[in-house]
């Protein structure tokens, strides 16, 4: 046996009785993803399979205007649409383009406002300045705040002021994006610091990088988002359980010549979670 192969053995026989990991962990366990795909959207969707699509080209959250245009009554396709993205593996987050209407926004949401993970205080062009009331209001609820604006809008109409920077922020920043090569990236393009956000300290949560692509038949904005504030971040590998088969009795002399029989071993189940 040359030195390959003995090294190869000895390693084979460590890693069997646990002494040291395998080395050939996938991809998918070894990577640590920092960024992910999310959509926003006001616009109906009434198959399910559309999320399921979504889900299976990455995108990772579902962002949806909750209120019906231009109230703060609830939109009859909320809950419906909610549901479908949950059913498809999405996580889910709701805004309203008038921030005014954050409580009617969230209790939208109904019986899914409890894995909502934010509401979003929409502050652009049109819209009413965000105030403390709106922010404080929204945690009171149980919801995650975040504050939805850009670098051209929010100098304007909050003076930019630095007094929400504690609120993380879902920044615009949209341009012409080639959707086929398209990977999740929350640098991209470059931060511009305003309010007290994009700094090395106090980066932004999510970049809306594209308006309106069609997605398999629906106007949607593309996004990166930060994995970790969505609890996206890879999960270590699960170990193998290695079920020790049952003890063999120890057999006992008897008085009588006729020897006792050996018990056979007791069955094992194992529960597998579905």
């Amino acid at each position: 046996m040359n030195k390959n192969h003995l090294a190869a053995a000895l390693a084979l026989s460590l890693a069997i009785l646990g002494l040291i990991a395998p080395t050939n962990v996938s991809s998918a366990q070894a990577a640590t993803p920092s960024s992910v795909k999310v959509v926003d959207s006001a616009n109906i969707i009434t198959d399910p399979a559309w999320f399921t699509q979504a889900y299976n080209e990455g995108i990772r959250l579902y962002v949806m205007h909750s209120t019906a245009w231009g109230s703060c009554a609830p939109w009859e396709h909320t809950q419906a649409q909610l549901k479908m993205a949950l059913d498809a593996g999405l996580k889910i987050a709701v805004y309203t383009r008038d921030a005014t209407c954050w409580q009617g926004g969230i209790a939208a949401a109904g019986p899914y406002q409890s894995q909502l993970q934010f509401f979003a205080l929409d502050v652009e062009t049109g819209s009413s300045p965000v105030t403390r009331a709106m922010v404080d209001g929204v945690r009171a609820m149980g919801v995650r705040p975040v504050i939805y604006s850009g670098s051209g809008m929010w100098p304007s109409i909050m003076n930019n002021s630095g007094a929400f920077a504690d609120v993380p922020l879902w920044d615009t920043n949209a341009g012409a994006v080639n959707y086929s090569g398209w990977l999740a990236d929350t640098g991209a393009p470059a931060a511009v610091s305003y309010g007290g956000w994009n700094t090395a300290a106090n980066p932004r949560i999510g970049v809306q990088q594209k308006f309106e692509h069609n997605l398999n038949g629906v106007l949607v904005d593309l996004n990166s988002f930060d994995a970790t504030f969505l609890g996206l971040g890879a999960t270590a590998p699960v170990a193998p359980v290695v079920v020790a088969p049952a003890p063999t009795p120890t057999p006992t002399a008897t008085l009588t010549p006729t020897p006792t029989p050996t018990p056979a071993p007791a069955k094992v189940r194992i529960h597998h979670r579905r």
